[in-house]
């Protein structure tokens, strides 16, 4: 007996005498084995959190465009998440896009049931799925046409827009020091001018920090052809005895001061990066330096210390520029997890380092920034909370970098308020692909200009570049980036594995 359907919602029961409708079926059977195995290829290139297994090709709905494959990833029995993308028409391994969040999720009664999916199809302008799910019956689905109408809209309206000065800072044969890679910039606003202090690299490929100035944010007015902070500890000075750890490489860099951030409290500077001695784990190291040094281009920098536990590799760390009763905040990245610590002081006795007291994680993997995600800019004090502009990977797709935004608690700022639901920002200029690796846009700074939030990134591993928004309006979209909820329709029920 079969089940048939004018309208795909409602079925009326049918009786295949003549065997049509059966010998049909076996090739749709036929069908969806082809397409598993041409596309499963493409659902998660190089997943740490999937278990490939899991995933499932639902079925492929061509389009004029594009071919639209959903897919679904069972984390647990019953618990569902489906995904979808994009690939070309004239070749099914190219893929066009990616979905920057499930497509849909199962209900809860559906947790610990047994459940089957029959398939995908598109009908009179929707996106129907077909589930069977034990003890329930046949479900249909209707997948929200919306978000999927959404991933194009989203490719050609990020929140930050790219200004024409960029790049601001190449890499200069002129001085050996950068004359292979400018990038990963930290700013800060003061005295009426964005400071910025950027990881730059020489055909030796060591990481030093170059400085820059801009009064309007866009283009640069001073550089200095010095670099402004050099390694000088062993933690950050290569023993040349020993070979490159070249799996803890980042950027090209065999040994430095990598990916610093900035921020003033009270009347000082305070400097987090990466310091890398070419062989051991990574770690984050901490310096200072009086704002009027600063200021004035005196580089007298603190002795810098060690934070971050050894044999652990420990990046993207910033300072909150405020305490919060009466305690400093630091956040850093223990992968995959963004980890905020409270301390007491910034004068770290020896052996004392950061503990990861709370983490932001990243979201389940149908998400855009579901492998990893590491604080971009420290973050800046708004009307709403503090907005911190963070980086990301989708665990679906290593091949780039996506950069977002959360507002976090005033008080609390270990409490995530909001998180944008897509990226503000993507590899998707010349100066984020070409480099020394194409795909990467990674924020290390950030300020607000009457109004104006500017956000400093590095292109390509390559470039300094700036992305730009109206903080009201980029705030205003952050707060209205609300989920909504997905309905569905059970057909039939099952009760003690019977269908009825």
């Amino acid at each position: 007996m079969w089940a048939v359907s004018q309208d795909g919602l409602e079925f009326e029961i049918f009786e295949d005498r003549k065997g049509k409708l059966s010998a049909n079926f076996q090739k749709i059977k036929k069908q969806r084995l082809v397409e598993s195995l041409v596309y499963g290829g493409s659902l998660s290139s190089g997943s740490e959190r999937m278990v490939r297994e899991n995933l499932k090709v639902e079925g492929v709905v061509r389009e004029k465009d594009n071919n639209l494959v959903f897919f679904d990833n069972e984390t647990e029995k019953g618990i569902i998440e489906v995904g979808v993308l994009a690939t070309e028409t004239w070749d099914s391994g190219k893929v066009r896009w990616r979905g920057n969040e499930p497509v849909w999720k199962s209900p809860p009664e559906w947790q610990g049931r047994e459940t089957k999916m029959a398939g995908v199809v598109k009908f009179d302008g929707k996106y129907l799925a077909y589930w069977w799910v034990k003890g329930l019956g046949l479900a249909v689905i209707s997948y929200p046409k919306y978000r999927i109408d959404k991933e194009i809209e989203i490719k050609k309206s990020f929140f930050l827009d790219k200004p024409k000065e960029n790049p601001m800072i190449a890499p200069n044969a002129k001085n050996s020091w950068e004359a292979f890679t400018t990038f990963n910039p930290a700013a800060i606003y003061e005295a009426d001018k964005v400071h910025i202090l950027y990881r730059a690299q020489g055909f030796d490929y060591v990481s030093v920090l170059g400085y820059a100035n801009s009064q309007d944010g866009l283009t640069i007015d001073e550089k200095m052809d010095k670099p402004a902070f050099v390694p000088s500890k062993p933690f950050e000075v290569r023993d040349k005895n020993k070979p490159v750890a070249v799996d803890l490489m980042s950027g090209g860099g065999c040994e430095g001061c990598e990916d610093p951030r900035i921020t003033r409290i009270d009347d000082r500077i305070y400097m987090t990066y990466v310091a890398f001695n070419g062989w051991d784990p990574p770690r984050i190291a901490l310096t200072s330096i009086r704002l009027t040094d600063f200021l004035a281009k005196r580089w007298l920098w603190e002795k810098p210390v060690l934070i971050s536990p050894p044999k652990v590799v420990d990046k993207s760390a910033c300072i909150l520029p405020e305490k919060i009763g009466d305690r400093y905040v630091i956040f850093h990245r223990i992968f995959p997890n963004i980890l905020i610590d409270y301390v007491d002081s910034l004068d770290f006795e020896p052996g004392q380092y950061l503990k990861g007291q709370y983490k932001i994680g990243p979201r389940s993997p149908m998400w855009w920034d579901s492998r990893k995600i590491g604080v971009g800019a420290p973050p800046l004090k708004t009307k709403d909370g503090w907005l911190l502009i963070y980086q990301s990977v989708d665990d679906k797709d290593a091949s780039g970098y996506k950069v977002g935004a959360m507002m976090l608690d005033l008080e609390h700022p270990e409490k995530e308020l909001y998180r944008s639901r897509y990226p503000i920002m993507e590899p998707d200029a010349w100066y984020d692909n070409q480099g020394f690796k194409a795909g990467v846009v990674y924020p290390c700074g950030a300020v607000i200009i009457d109004g104006q939030l500017l956000v400093y990134y590095g292109g390509a591993d390559s470039h300094v570049c700036v992305a730009t928004a109206n903080l009201d309006e980029f705030l205003s979209k952050l707060k209205k980036e609300e989920k909504v909820e997905l309905k569905e329709t059970y057909l039939g029920v099952e009760k003690n594995d019977k269908k009825t």
